[in-house]
């Protein structure tokens, strides 16, 4: 009975070794569990949520966060993201745009894309041009109108 169990035992460990040597999973092995950046002691510090987010997704978390006090105390906000290949062609390489439902997920606050059907609704925007990146407020039709198909162009 003993025996078995050993020969388990180096069985078991024979067929993990095995297994991360493969080129792929050795990667990953090395990529992430046994990364310097996943380092075990420090996570178990710091356990806080937000921290955690921060770390793990970096700038996009934070100008998400951002935005989320720039909107703080509006009511009804519906704001309007520009898709990652117009961020790209005004070269703003560092910031991915998230998806509506990520941002949302992020912040509880509504956004949507220019190729989104409820796009008439967006009374916000996020406004990325010479000057930086911002959120202004939609006042008018023709406001919305021409971010929409500054948008569009680059919309997939």
């Amino acid at each position: 009975m003993n025996l078995t169990k050993v020969c388990l035992l180096l069985c078991s460990i024979l067929f993990i070794v095995m297994y991360f040597n493969m080129s792929f999973y050795e990667r990953w092995l090395k990529s992430k569990a046994l990364s310097d950046n996943n380092n075990m002691f420090d996570q178990m510090e710091k356990l806080d949520v937000d921290y955690r987010n921060h770390y793990r997704f970096g700038a996009t978390y934070s100008f998400d966060k951002d935005i989320q006090r720039t909107l703080e105390g509006k009511k009804n906000v519906i704001l309007l993201l520009p898709n990652n290949a117009y961020m790209k062609s005004i070269n703003v390489t560092t910031l991915d745009m998230q998806e509506p439902a990520v941002f949302y997920y992020f912040t509880g606050i509504n956004a949507v894309w220019a190729s989104s059907p409820n796009v008439e609704q967006a009374n916000w925007a996020v406004f990325a041009g010479k000057t930086g990146v911002r959120v202004l407020e939609i006042k008018s039709q023709g406001q919305r109108d021409s971010i929409i198909s500054l948008y569009k162009k680059f919309a997939n």
